[in-house]
């Protein structure tokens, strides 16, 4: 779930700082939060799933905040976002067999998942469970660490879908 709390309130009334509880799929596992600040993107591990989510929504209509789904691989974990936020690519893990295919990056484009329109680039091949990742500063290279295989993995974004 998203807990919504309220910080003033946590400092003097914990058990009342608590403003919403949104249900977020099953195992979400990383959240990031768009450049414009607007859009929280969380991946749900075992619902196969990024989800993305209004904050303003979060705040002022917690049961109506989820504004885009996207189905990716199996069990996805780490997200960055490439080309200013035009994209976010996802480390599909397949956690659940890493010893088999699957393990991949999705690459999503954000605002044809926000028009709730087909979103998915397509697919990137990877070592084994890729977990984290990063953009290096001048947004041309994408590095995912692969937990199985041992390796970071250098991407030209240049070349993603």
């Amino acid at each position: 779930t998203i807990t919504l709390v309220d910080l003033n309130k946590a400092k003097s009334s914990p058990a009342a700082s608590v403003r919403a509880t949104v249900p977020v799929g099953c195992g979400p596992a990383r959240a990031l939060v768009s450049p414009d600040g607007k859009v929280l993107w969380i991946t749900s591990r075992l619902s196969n799933t990024l989800l993305g989510f209004s904050l303003p929504r979060l705040r002022s209509d917690p049961g109506h905040a989820l504004i885009a789904k996207v189905a990716v691989g199996a069990q996805p974990i780490g997200e960055a976002f490439i080309d200013r936020g035009a994209k976010i690519v996802v480390g599909d893990s397949n956690l659940g067999a890493p010893t088999g295919p699957g393990s991949n990056l999705a690459v999503i484009s954000t605002a044809k998942a926000l028009a709730g329109k087909p979103a998915l680039l397509g697919y990137v091949p990877t070592g084994k469970v890729p977990r984290r990742m990063t953009v290096l500063p001048n947004g041309k290279t994408l590095l995912a660490t692969e937990t199985y295989s041992h390796e970071l993995q250098a991407f030209n974004v240049a070349d993603l879908p």
